[in-house]
C-alpha cells in the first residue's frame, strides 16, 4: 500500500477464561495536518488510568485497601512506562481532596509525572469545579494537564476523547436524578467529538468514563447504548476495585473495545490503549 495512504496492523489477544478475542490496532500514517505532530519515525501513544486516589492534605491512606506504598509505587511505574511525548487519560477519582486548596500537592504530583494528561471527573473528586473555565484556571500552573472532558471533547494529536463521569446504575438511590443528567453530559461530549470528527475524519474516537457503562456478561445500560451508537474505537472506564473488578465488561461489544483502567486493575501502571506511528 502506498505510504501516502498508510496501513493498519491488527493484533489479536486472547484472554484466558474469555470466549472472545480482543483486537488492537496500530495505524501507520503520514503526519496529519491540524492534529499534532510526533518525533520522526516515532509514535503518538495514548495511555489510560483511573482512580489515582491521591492523599491530599487530608492524608487519606490507601493501605487499608491493600494499596501498599501508594502513591510512590504508582509514581515509579508511571515514570518507567510513560514518555514526555505520550498522553494519559486520567478517568476520575484523582484526589481525596474536598476542595482545591487540599489538592494542590496532588496536582503537583500529577504534573510531575511524564506525559500530557487529559482529566475526567470521578465520584470522589469533590474539589472539581462546576465549569470548564474554572478548571482551566485552576490547572494553569500545571501545564502538563492539557484538557478536561467536561461537557466537551478533547483533541490530542490523532485522538479525540469524549465522555462523562456517568453513574452507578445497579444500586443507586439517586438514579432518577442522575441518569438524565449524566446522559445529557455524555450526549454533549459525544456531539462535540462528532463535530471534530466531521472536520477531520481521520481522528480516532475514544470514549472515557469513570463509572462502567457496560457490565459483566454484556449487561447493557443506556450509557453503553448511546456510546456504541457513536462507534468509538475504545471505551475506557474505572471505579471498580478489588472483588468488584469482574463486574465490569472488558473486551469487544458491538464494535467497541471496553477497557477497565482502575489503578489496581492495571497493577498501578498506566495502560497503553492505542498508538499512531509517524511515517514521515
Amino acid at each position: 500500500m502506498p505510504m501516502e495512504t498508510g496501513f493498519m496492523l491488527r493484533v489479536y489477544v486472547y484472554t484466558p477464561g474469555s470466549t472472545s478475542l480482543i483486537c488492537f490496532f496500530a495505524w501507520a500514517a503520514p503526519k496529519l495536518p491540524g492534529v499534532g505532530s510526533c518525533a520522526k519515525g516515532g509514535a503518538m501513544r495514548l495511555f489510560a488510568i483511573a482512580d489515582l486516589h491521591l492523599p491530599s492534605t487530608r492524608q487519606k491512606d490507601m493501605a487499608r485497601f491493600g494499596w501498599e506504598k501508594h502513591p510512590n509505587h504508582l509514581a515509579q511505574r508511571w515514570d518507567e512506562t510513560v514518555l514526555p511525548e505520550d498522553c494519559v487519560i486520567v478517568a476520575g477519582d484523582i484526589s481525596w481532596a474536598t476542595k482545591p486548596a487540599e489538592a494542590l500537592e496532588d496536582f503537583q504530583w500529577l504534573h510531575k509525572r511524564p506525559g500530557k494528561k487529559i482529566l475526567l471527573k470521578g465520584n470522589h473528586d469533590y474539589w472539581w469545579p462546576d465549569s470548564l473555565t474554572k478548571l482551566q484556571k485552576m490547572w494553569e500552573p500545571f501545564p502538563s494537564v492539557v484538557g478536561f472532558v467536561h461537557n466537551c471533547a478533547v483533541q490530542w494529536g490523532p485522538f479525540v476523547i469524549s465522555g462523562a463521569r456517568l453513574w452507578e446504575l445497579l444500586e443507586s438511590a439517586d438514579l432518577a436524578k442522575m441518569l438524565p443528567r449524566e446522559m445529557q453530559r455524555l450526549q454533549a461530549s459525544l456531539d462535540d467529538a462528532q463535530t471534530k470528527i466531521e472536520a477531520n475524519p481521520r481522528l480516532i474516537h475514544i470514549v472515557a468514563s469513570h463509572f462502567p457503562p457496560l457490565y459483566a456478561e454484556g449487561a447493557e445500560t443506556p450509557f453503553s447504548k448511546l456510546i456504541e451508537s457513536r462507534k468509538p474505537k475504545h471505551c475506557i472506564y474505572g471505579h471498580l476495585h478489588g472483588p468488584s473488578i469482574p463486574s465490569g465488561f472488558v473486551g469487544m461489544h458491538n464494535g467497541v473495545n471496553y477497557v477497565l483502567a482502575s489503578c489496581d486493575a492495571v497493577e498501578f501502571c498506566p495502560l497503553l490503549v492505542d498508538s499512531v506511528f509517524s511515517a514521515s
